[in-house]
């Protein structure tokens, strides 16, 4: 069948509109730092097409330092890639319209240019060290419905979908970005439990878990195997496992060593029921401590939040013994008397939260200008009709790990109400950092030798072999002081009750601390509108609360745009002809953005109805909340575009 000259014509613009209307402006950086602008046409690994008012240009990739595709504030060199915000030591290897290919220290990326979130790409190359070609990492269970890869670097890739070969884990988003992780750059990969079907719990004489289904090989030889590959382990290298053999699968049986210690009966005899819940048989009362246990509840050790990154450890709950011991020689009276208090089982963030997560929550959250952007971020603002106007927020790329300071006791709260979380009360903070056995420092009774001393900003997880709690908590003795939920009372201890004990009331809040008197009991008074220097916050989550995180969501900016009015001023300056909004500024990771909203677009409908002013916007957005998608018309340099917007949905 042969088609017309006008269908035909209709269907190579709806082919070209189709690639390039996601990713239509692009600034090419030479290699002498010159740069060009226009359209992309095409690209791959040996030419970058683009066409501007002079016509349609063909660069040679060997002449290109890097392609900006948006956010140009973040671009510095030719040897990194940002994807979504996310900056990555590395360089582009692969080309073409759909997809670019870059290599890091961790492996490669196949990134989707469709899903419009890779903000650049550089092409200067970087020798990376060799990464060990070996798989011990740890596999652990995770209650979110994430894929999070941990790396050794401290950086952290979640997916929906994972896989593995012989030397590379493959984690896929919701971008259909891919990831191929080389498993030596792994720490941790945390699985949900619902894709952990049929799998046993092993863990190591070296402390590593894994979770995956057991294979006998041997006598002497076990194989565990799952979506991130197998692993061959001794019989003499297992310290427990929840694993047991079927008369199906036992030639004969496996003699025990001295170093494996057999699974506990309690184990044995769990029957499953339904809906994740299990019961225990038992011919007699199961005894702990010399107490009958009518209930066991079982939580991971460790989990992810995948909304915010932020990693939690569990302190279980029970008794320990809190305020300071007068053998300790001079203590200050608030700490006493020393008693045994109760607090129920949390999660506790594993760190301080960190620069990135603060500016995270400036950008995204829906919040007051109240709250304090901490000593690490500037302001971020921009030139708009000769008049600066703040737009958003920024950090150096070097601080981001460090944790965040500068902020007050409100801010912290603001936070946590942004991401359903809350401070520690003083009790939860002491246990998480101390233990139960009324340690005078979270590591023991030895004096401190290496831990922040507050004269730089150093990463979180700088101290995580030297200070850190019983529990995994990290950097709870050095700097900086750490705001709690508890009001401070001097009479405290004299007065609170015994189980999860918590003081609503007062003038000034708690800071906690080690460094300052050499005691993990020390408590610091601190106004709760006074933001210092020195000073920062952990969060909590009832372990009820973390099994659902996931699922809750932040509270959020539906759009993320700094939108005007358009006026004659504005039709003058930008040569904008259509009444609307006028869109001055979108914010990095922001819905808007990652729908392919362009600063100098004017938004004329938002789900068929006309907009002229910011108050007919929020009435066409009234009622919709985080997930809801809809449909903004936007005219853009004499064209009329339909984009599609998740709202509230951002990527950190």
């Amino acid at each position: 069948m042969k088609l017309n000259k006008y269908l035909l014509t209709v269907i190579l613009f709806i082919m070209y509109f189709s690639v390039l209307s996601i990713v239509l402006a692009v600034t090419i950086v030479y290699k002498d730092s010159s740069t060009i602008e226009g359209d992309l046409e095409d690209m791959n690994n040996k030419y970058v097409v683009v066409s501007n008012a002079l016509g349609k240009i063909q660069i040679p990739v060997d002449n290109v330092k890097a392609i900006i595709f948006r956010n140009h504030n973040m671009f510095q060199t030719g040897r990194e890639v940002s994807i979504g915000g996310k900056k990555y030591e590395g360089y582009a290897t692969e080309l073409s319209k759909e997809y670019v290919t870059v290599t890091t220290w961790f492996g490669n990326v196949k990134v989707n240019l469709k899903s419009d979130i890779l903000d650049f790409i550089g092409f200067e190359k970087v020798d990376f060290p060799n990464v060990p070609l070996e798989t011990y990492f740890q596999v652990e269970l995770s209650l979110n419905e994430y894929y999070v890869c941990s790396l050794k670097s401290g950086e952290m890739i979640v997916g929906t979908q994972l896989s593995s070969n012989n030397d590379y884990l493959i984690v896929s988003d919701n971008y259909r970005n891919t990831f191929y992780i080389l498993k030596g750059a792994v720490e941790d990969l945390y699985i949900p439990y619902k894709y952990a079907k049929g799998y046993d719990l092993v863990v190591l004489s070296t402390g590593r878990k894994l979770y995956g289904v057991v294979k006998k090989l041997s006598e002497t030889q076990y194989e565990v195997s799952g979506q991130w590959g197998k692993v061959v382990v001794n019989q003499g290298e297992i310290l427990f496992t929840t694993y047991k053999e079927t008369k199906e699968q036992v030639v004969q049986p496996v003699q025990p060593t001295p170093k494996v210690e057999p699974a506990p009966n309690l184990l044995d005899r769990l029957i499953y029921d339904k809906d994740g819940v299990a019961v225990v048989v038992a011919d007699s009362p199961i005894k702990v401590e010399g107490k009958e246990i009518k209930r066991i509840n079982i939580y991971p050790r460790q989990i992810v939040d995948p909304r915010t990154g932020i990693v939690f450890v569990l302190v279980p709950g029970g008794v320990f013994k809190m305020g300071a011991d007068t053998s300790w020689g001079s203590v200050d009276d608030d700490e006493l008397p020393q008693r045994e208090v109760y607090v129920s089982a949390f999660y506790i963030s594993k760190y301080p939260i960190t620069v990135k997560q603060y500016l995270d929550f400036l950008k995204a959250s829906q919040t007051s200008s109240s709250v304090v952007y901490g000593k690490q971020i500037s302001p971020v603002e921009i030139d708009f009709l000769s008049q600066k106007v703040r737009v958003s927020y920024n950090a150096p790329q070097a601080l981001l790990n460090s944790p965040i300071t500068g902020i007050n006791y409100l801010s912290a709260k603001a936070y946590c109400d942004w991401a359903g979380y809350q401070l520690p009360t003083e009790a939860q903070w002491e246990k998480a950092a101390r233990g139960t056995d009324g340690r005078r420092y979270p590591w023991g009774n030895s004096r401190p030798t290496t831990y922040n001393d507050g004269k730089k900003d150093y990463p979180v997880d700088m101290f995580e072999e030297t200070d850190v709690s019983p529990y995994g908590v990290v950097n709870m003795y050095g700097y900086p002081i750490e705001i709690c939920r508890d009001y401070y009372s001097k009479d405290a201890y004299k007065k609170l009750p015994k189980d999860d004990p918590l003081n609503t009331t007062g003038t000034y809040v708690v800071g906690r601390t080690g460094v300052l008197t050499g005691r993990i009991t020390d408590r610091i008074p601190i106004l709760p509108s006074e933001p210092r220097d020195d000073t920062t916050f952990r969060v909590v989550l009832s372990v009820e609360e973390a099994l659902d995180i996931s699922k809750k969501p932040l509270n959020n900016k539906l759009v993320g745009i700094t939108w005007f009015i358009v006026n004659d001023n504005i039709k003058k300056q930008y040569s904008v002809k259509s009444e609307g909004l006028y869109v001055a500024y979108v914010e990095s990771g922001s819905p808007a953005q990652l729908a392919g909203v362009k600063t100098g677009d004017v938004i004329v409908k938002i789900d068929g109805k006309a907009i002229k002013s910011q108050d007919d916007a929020l009435k066409a957005l009234s009622g919709k909340k985080q997930g809801d998608v809809s449909v903004l018309t936007i005219e853009r340099a004499g064209k009329t575009l339909e984009i599609k917007i998740k709202l509230g949905i951002w990527l950190f």
